[in-house]
């Protein structure tokens, strides 16, 4: 066994053996985070930390956890799965710590779901592979899982639009080709459709041509796209440019400020599949994200609405079933509909708490809802 191994386990024991009552005069609940701060997603780290900060500061304004307030401790995870097992490990050995605000990226839950599992602490993570949250007791997600995606995006354009000729282009990192492999299956198993083109390319590609002039070689009525920002603008652009008539389908991330201002024109008609449209979302929401801007300088996004969402689930949970780790737990367990600044949350017995999408076509550069999609429960 390595000596990460050896003190991962060692720190396993002993949030075990802790647990987490509330001390008599305790002078904070503390709630843990595990992120990256330091490697290539700490721009990611940044986002994360500031959702949870802005969150604290609104619960601690109202009162706290019974009228005792809320501190963070944020651990470093260095962007390394060996990282994460680390950063969360010290976290549950901490017998204050009620409970811990995970990672996104799915990977690195994998590897922390151990760790989780054994010490008995609630996990709050915004990863949205299914896998993150099977067979498990105290991980919840803070988000749309990919199978809800698959479905819904599924039911989208077969369902409502009657379209049965589709392509799924894709980049061929893990994450989006789980994804496409996901609604490829729910397309066959549900509709009885196979995509007549499925194509990806590789992460950082600015040249979709070979995709799309399959497109163009196999007519289609709509092509079901999922990447990352960066490809957006110039897939989007080249769509345009080769004169493709099918509907572009698209998830969140061809949707941000970013790629539609690379886009520009090209992305008029295309819709996009998202959980978080602030500007589609009430007054409440578009408040706060107006409040995130003003204070950060920079848009509210998926991320940082739903990891301030995780603190005032975790709040709210401590309120409902008690301030120590098994409260926190039950009292997840049994909010229906708390409503956030992303979402209306409910955990389900995957432990997954956002159940619908939005729909939105691209006018004249801004969203405006198409329709809302909502998973039976």
């Amino acid at each position: 066994m390595s000596v990460g191994r050896v003190v991962t386990a060692a720190l396993i024991i002993a949030g075990a053996a802790f647990g987490s009552p509330i001390e008599a005069g305790q002078k904070a609940i503390q709630i843990g985070v595990q992120l990256p701060l330091s490697g290539d997603r700490a721009a990611v780290g940044r986002v994360i930390k500031s959702g949870v900060a802005m969150a604290v500061e609104a619960v601690n304004q109202e009162g706290g956890i019974g009228g005792i307030p809320v501190e963070v401790i944020y651990e470093d995870d260095q962007d390394t799965e060996q990282g994460a097992r680390e950063a969360l490990g010290k976290l549950v050995q901490d017998h204050r710590v009620v409970a811990v605000i995970g990672e996104l990226f799915s990977r690195y839950v994998m590897a922390s779901r151990e760790i989780v599992e054994q010490a008995g602490v609630p996990y709050l993570t915004g990863g949205t592979s299914p896998r993150t949250t099977e067979q498990t007791r105290w991980i919840f997600r803070v988000g749309a899982s990919d199978a809800v995606l698959a479905d819904l995006l599924a039911r989208y354009a077969v369902g409502d639009l009657k379209l049965n000729k589709l392509a799924i282009l894709h980049d061929q990192t893990g994450i989006h080709n789980a994804r496409a492999e996901m609604v490829v299956k729910v397309l066959k198993e549900r509709y009885g459709i196979e995509p007549v083109v499925r194509a990806g390319w590789k992460p950082g590609d600015r040249d979709f041509t070979p995709q799309l002039s399959q497109i163009k070689a196999h007519p289609v009525q709509a092509i079901l796209a999922l990447g990352e920002t960066g490809e957006a603008g110039p897939f989007l652009r080249q769509v345009k440019a080769l004169g493709l008539q099918a509907q572009v389908i698209a998830h969140r991330d061809f949707g941000t400020k970013q790629a539609l201002e690379e886009a520009g024109g090209a992305a008029e008609g295309v819709v996009i599949v998202t959980e978080y449209i602030p500007a589609l979302q009430g007054p409440e929401r578009q408040a706060w994200a107006r409040a995130y801007q003003e204070r950060y300088g920079t848009d509210a996004n998926v991320i940082s609405a739903q990891y301030y969402d995780a603190v005032s689930l975790l709040a709210e949970a401590a309120k409902r079933g008690g301030a120590n780790r098994e409260g926190v737990r039950l009292g997840l367990e049994t909010l229906k509909g708390f409503r956030g600044v992303m979402a209306d949350y409910t955990f389900d017995a995957k432990r997954n708490g956002v159940h619908r999408l939005y729909v939105a076509r691209i006018t004249e550069g801004k969203p405006t809802l198409v329709t809302i999609l909502e998973e039976s429960l």
